[in-house]
């Protein structure tokens, strides 16, 4: 963006949004390299436009509660790790809007993006410049090493692809973050997500389809392909958010396990998937609709 640009960005967030809000966004940090953006390609007046067109998703279409921010430390390292749904993946998005709207100070997430949707035409811009990262590992440990906060989500694919009937059954985790977490003793904090799974049901994965357009999966659902492009458009479903104990993997082991006991770094990723997979069936346990309603247990507003 060029300054006229960058001054429109903050007086349509000062038009749409309320005023604490927008100071929530002014005081985002940023390591500006002198040309607008970071090292890594934020820019905070991007970020606000992706706030102002997230805020309508975020309060009103998806309208996200949440609970726990109080888990979440305002500076990293830190690891947020939690489940992966949807077809097209909002959860994350969501997730970036609630941790700048919600906790005591707004926090800057870097999530970790898949390297198919990174380079997407325009769409890895988007991204780049709203402050997230491609899943390339160099990129994980210099935000580790500069203290940011990163949401990781270690199914992948597998968790955004899944078919409907395997709804909130987490699939496999990746160890990654469970290694990085190791090596610069960063708490993971389980990051439970509930309601994406209704709100694009998978009823098929047409795969040659996908293999031919190089896609991780071509679904079949409800509205899609049968309405074309707007059959992609999520259903209105309401999403809950729940921020749980930070695991301290590195308290009891060292980086040294990653090359001598890989075992042991697989059953630390069960573990934080295990936590991630409680605090998701009590939601669902708890919540009174998928389109309405709340939590038996009160969330925070």
């Amino acid at each position: 963006m060029n300054a006229k640009q960058r001054q429109w960005a903050w007086r349509l967030a000062e038009k749409m949004l309320a005023p604490n809000i927008v100071e929530r966004l002014r005081s985002l940090p940023i390591r500006d390299l002198g040309f607008g953006y970071d090292a890594y390609g934020y820019e905070k007046e991007s970020a606000v436009l992706g706030y102002c067109f997230g805020h309508t998703l975020y309060r009103y279409y998806f309208r996200c509660e949440s609970r726990g921010h109080e888990r979440v430390p305002s500076k990293g390292p830190a690891i947020l790790a939690g489940n992966h749904s949807g077809v097209i993946p909002m959860d994350a998005a969501m997730v970036w809007m609630d941790l700048i709207t919600r906790p005591s100070k707004p926090i800057l997430l870097r999530a970790v993006v898949d390297n198919f949707s990174g380079f997407l035409p325009w769409l890895g811009t988007v991204f780049w410049r709203c402050g997230q990262i491609v899943g390339a590992r160099r990129n994980f440990e210099d935000l580790l090493t500069d203290k940011e906060i990163i949401g990781v989500f270690p199914e992948g694919t597998k968790g955004v692809g899944k078919p409907f009937r395997l709804r909130y059954q987490l699939q496999n985790f990746n160890v990654g973050f469970v290694e990085l977490a190791l090596r610069y003793r960063a708490p993971i904090i389980p990051l439970a997500i509930v309601g994406p799974e209704e709100q694009a049901p998978m009823l098929y994965n047409i795969k040659p389809i996908a293999r031919m357009f190089n896609f991780p999966y071509f679904p079949v659902t409800p509205l899609f392909p049968a309405l074309g492009p707007l059959g992609m458009v999520p259903m209105p479903v309401k999403y809950f958010i729940e921020y749980g104990e930070p695991i301290h993997v590195y308290e009891d082991y060292g980086p040294e396990i990653i090359e001598e006991r890989p075992g042991k770094v697989q059953q630390l990723a069960d573990q934080v998937r295990l936590a991630v997979q409680d605090r998701v069936d009590r939601m669902v346990e708890e919540r009174t609709g998928v389109f309405t309603g709340g939590l038996s247990v009160e969330m925070g507003g």
